[in-house]
């Protein structure tokens, strides 16, 4: 019976330790900044993509869930499955 009780103590601790450390890292902005990487790496995110001329003039926009590949000054999504690389001056905002 003894035993029983040292589980459910050990139990309740471990719980409220884990319980404790996700409200520590809940406020952290590199916890938040993680898990906004995940969600884009695994299930995209909302986002619109408007590609500029030298100019100033819009040229296209891309309104959707993409999971986004950006290298330097170019970046690749897929849209309606075809896969779309976009270079230049371009704007990407988080919905």
């Amino acid at each position: 019976m003894k035993w029983m009780m040292n589980k459910s103590k050990s139990s309740a601790f471990l719980i409220s330790a884990v319980v404790l450390a996700c409200l520590v890292l809940a406020g952290c902005a590199s916890t938040q900044h993680e898990w906004s990487h995940f969600k884009s790496n695994w299930f995209g995110l909302d986002r619109k993509i408007t590609l500029y001329s030298a100019d100033g003039r819009v040229i296209r926009e891309w309104q959707g869930r993409y999971n986004l590949e950006v290298d330097s000054n170019t970046v690749r999504f897929i849209e309606n499955g075809k896969a779309v690389l976009i270079s230049g001056t371009f704007v990407v905002e988080e919905q």
